[in-house]
């Protein structure tokens, strides 16, 4: 787990995305739970996912270099791949999409922010948690409120609030780049064709 400092907010790429996102405001600054209670608040569902997530990571060179040898198991193994996450997908967004809703945000691997139909006082910390799509994957974390503006003309109003992650674990940041730089890269493509 990593703590940012404000110097190196800036320092990731953001992009707008589609979220699933649940959101409290903690009670009091002694909210933030230190590192043994953050693992033990971290949803079985988002460590099975992310877990599943590593395991491709870590096997796609392993299967570049079988399919260079033998292209019909490669394709075999991507189906029976592919069968799995989809399995994965459905479990998890069985287990924990009760709560979750789909919104729009300005996401990065620093922060995020998003509209917001309350007003929520500068510096609150505030406990997220995210779904990554079309991964599926999960993301606890813990921010402090840097900006939550009135948006003019909005009915119902709302409120354009930012939050800087203050508690995250270093893989799910990694995972957020990964996420931002794809995005990012299917736009680009999208914008080239």
């Amino acid at each position: 787990m990593t703590e940012i400092s404000p110097d190196e907010r800036r320092d990731y790429y953001r992009i707008q995305d589609t979220v699933g996102l649940k959101y409290s405001v903690c009670t009091s600054q002694n909210s933030i739970p230190n590192e043994e209670q953050f693992a033990a608040e971290m949803p079985d569902e988002y460590l099975l996912i992310n877990h599943l997530s590593n395991i491709d990571m870590d096997t796609s060179t392993l299967l570049h270099g079988i399919g260079d040898v033998s292209p019909d198991i490669a394709r075999y193994l991507k189906i029976i791949n592919a069968k799995i996450d989809a399995v994965a997908r459905h479990v998890v967004t069985i287990g924990i999409t009760d709560d979750i809703v789909h919104q729009q945000v300005i996401l990065s691997a620093g922060g995020l922010s998003f509209m917001t139909e309350e007003i929520i006082p500068l510096d609150s910390i505030v406990r997220m948690s995210m779904i990554l799509y079309p991964s599926c994957s999960g993301i606890l974390t813990y921010g402090k409120v840097v900006r939550c503006d009135k948006m003019e003309i909005t009915s119902p109003q709302k409120y354009d609030t930012a939050i800087e992650y203050t508690l995250i674990n270093e893989a799910d940041r990694d995972n957020l780049v990964r996420h931002v730089l794809q995005l990012q890269s299917n736009y680009l493509r999208k914008n080239i064709s």
